[in-house]
């Protein structure tokens, strides 16, 4: 199964409340997204079906290897792209709105350039 925007989103919400609160239900994710129960429950399924999550008999959601890798890959072209945003100038509120956007559109190669750039860039602002 080959994920989609909205695939990426709910795993990259997964990984964030993870690293928040130490576990993950359906209902945290549907208050976070703003997401009706229902609308969750099934893209859960989807993701549970695709082998990126798994439920525990206390209904928690787990990343699974594929799972997380695809979480962590998505956060981090967030991450990265907010960086790039804010260093060149733009409001963090549109940043962040923005990042979410593109880091679904963003090719690898483009990606990887942002990040080369970021790291030189930095390091010529901070020299050591």
């Amino acid at each position: 199964m080959k994920l989609n925007r909205s695939g990426e989103d709910y795993l990259k919400t997964i990984l964030i409340l993870e690293e928040q609160n130490g576990s993950v239900r359906s209902v945290d994710i549907a208050e976070r997204l703003h997401f009706s129960k229902p609308s969750v429950s099934k893209a859960i399924r989807l993701l549970q079906e695709g082998g990126y999550l798994e439920m525990d008999p206390e209904k928690r959601l787990h990343l699974t290897v594929l799972g997380k890798t695809a979480a962590e890959s998505v956060y981090e072209k967030h991450a990265v792209l907010v960086k790039a945003l804010l260093a060149i100038g733009v409001t963090s509120e549109t940043a962040e709105k923005d990042a979410c956007e593109i880091e679904h559109a963003i090719s690898e190669e483009a990606f990887l350039r942002v990040k080369a750039f970021l790291s030189r860039w930095g390091s010529a602002r901070n020299p050591a």
